[in-house]
């Protein structure tokens, strides 16, 4: 292996094996991290010489995110602290979700996304860890998620304006 594509795997896939198996059979393998890890698995994976590749644990819930004022004191909180985590540990990639719709409607939600994500921004870029917004299909298996096309996912990285802001 060259070292030029560093691939990564989804634990949950794979609930039928420990993350410590799982982590000796991914390195085996020549893969590098596993997504979306919590802070309480990653010395396993250090252990195995991978990284978390996406780190979860900050978000409340796919339906419960940025898009709705009522969760951004905790979702501030709990980012500001994963971010440091994140970065002390050596990784880069922070997961986040907007939440359902309920009855906000796109512009609203996007207003408040930009306006809880931007909280966190700072410390994100000071950090360096990325804070990346999961794009979900709400047509097929994640009905009422609002960050559930492109353009208004691109919408939102522009209006948050950091470098450090992507789509996932």
């Amino acid at each position: 292996m060259k070292g030029n594509i560093n691939h990564s795997v989804c634990k949950w896939c794979y609930d039928q094996i420990s993350l410590e198996e799982f982590a000796s059979c991914v390195k085996s393998m020549g893969i590098t991290g596993i997504d979306l890890m919590e802070p309480k698995q990653w010395h396993i994976l250090k252990k195995h010489g991978l990284i978390s590749s996406m780190c979860k644990g900050a978000e409340i819930s796919l339906t419960e995110g940025w898009n709705d004022k009522q969760y951004h004191d905790t979702l501030e909180s709990s980012y500001l602290k994963h971010i440091d985590l994140v970065a002390a540990a050596g990784c880069t990639n922070l997961i986040c979700f907007s939440g359902n719709r309920r009855t906000i409607d796109d512009e609203t939600g996007m207003d408040n996304c930009v306006k809880g994500l931007k909280k966190i921004m700072g410390q994100a870029e000071k950090k360096g860890v990325i804070i990346n917004m999961e794009l979900l299909n709400s047509k097929i298996d994640h009905e009422d998620y609002m960050c559930d096309n492109s353009l208004w996912g691109f919408e939102l990285c522009n209006r948050v304006g950091s470098s450090n802001f992507k789509l996932l």
